[in-house]
């Protein structure tokens, strides 16, 4: 027997530590990334928030009526049905 070990056990570990290293590397760049546009996104939130405001009064609303009375009705058939199943479940008791 040998006391060193073979030379596939090496390149694995060699592999292995590549890879670990990697992965460490590609984290915290992603990090390091994400932090940046974080910050570039607050810093620029008042021109954004200003440009969204001026095509939104460009365009005449964000959303047509239609869409904004469905969206209410939808909310309240929510409530509603909620309210009917609270109560029939509080009913049989």
């Amino acid at each position: 027997m040998d006391s060193m070990p073979d030379w596939a056990a090496w390149m694995l570990g060699a592999l292995l530590l590549a890879l670990f290293a990697w992965y460490f590397w590609h984290t915290g760049a992603t990090l390091f990334q994400t932090a940046r546009q974080v910050i570039s996104t607050i810093q620029n939130w008042p021109q954004t928030r200003r440009a969204m405001v001026e095509a939104e009064v460009r365009s005449g609303g964000r959303y047509p009526l239609w869409f904004r009375a469905v969206r209410v009705l939808l909310i309240l058939a929510m409530v509603g049905l909620a309210i009917l199943l609270i109560w029939r479940k509080l009913a049989a008791m």
